[in-house]
């Protein structure tokens, strides 16, 4: 069998040898060397809310007076009309890593009643119960992004706004989308929106008013490498 030599032709020890392995197996390393120095990315999502709201109302009224034996009628009529502009912005941003993800919520929890029947389908009777619950409006994003060649970037996100009904004492409103897609760094970018519209007409007895109204919400999304 033969034996290792070193280049003088004199065979190696066993120490030379134990010592050139564990060096070996030092140099090896699984993690990259760049780990530490990735971009960063800040990503902003903002949610543009605006609408009108237009109240039109006729009301009559009208009343009898008697001067010496004659009857005379007396009526009036009065009209009325408003105009309502509504315009509100709400917007989040996240530092995120290249090939990372980040998470961000600001809420706040709101106390609201809940009210629960329970029943015995043995004996068929039933008590209600109330309890308290929490309920969270804010917004929220969790997103994912790496970073491509052509100052590109490729989003993985959901953005969450919830706000408080303008219309409905208590509501809370919601909006939220989830989306994968690619977009130029620094540029705005719509993700979508809401369109709504709302027409009334009431009428009593000498009156009549009509209420019509039109509201729309669109989500803006920018990327850009830090």
């Amino acid at each position: 069998m033969s034996q290792a030599r070193n280049l003088n032709g004199k065979p190696f020890s066993a120490g030379v040898i134990g010592l050139a392995a564990a060096t070996t197996l030092i140099l090896i390393s699984p993690w990259p060397l760049d780990s530490q120095n990735r971009q960063q990315i800040k990503v902003l999502v903002e949610t543009q809310q605006s609408g009108t709201q237009n109240s039109e109302a006729v009301r009559g009224s009208g009343s009898v007076i008697i001067r010496r034996g004659d009857v005379q009628p007396s009526a009036r009529v009065g009209a009325g009309a408003r105009n309502t502009t509504l315009q509100r912005s709400t917007g989040i941003f996240t530092l995120v890593q290249d090939r990372g993800e980040s998470i961000l919520t600001v809420a706040t929890r709101v106390p609201a009643s809940q009210i629960i029947f329970y029943r015995d389908y043995l004996t068929g009777l039933g008590y209600i119960a109330r309890s308290i619950v929490f309920q969270e409006a804010g917004t929220s994003l969790r997103v994912s992004a790496v970073i491509l060649p052509g100052d590109q970037v490729q989003l993985r996100l959901t953005p969450r706004i919830s706000y408080f009904s303008a219309e409905r004492s208590g509501a809370i409103d919601l909006t939220e989308a989830t989306t994968a897609l690619v977009v130029p760094s620094g540029q705005p970018v719509s993700l979508g929106g809401l369109t709504t519209k709302m027409h009334e007409v009431t009428r009593r007895i000498l009156g009549y008013s009509q209420t019509s109204g039109s509201s729309e919400t669109s989500m803006l999304l920018t990327a850009t490498i830090q």
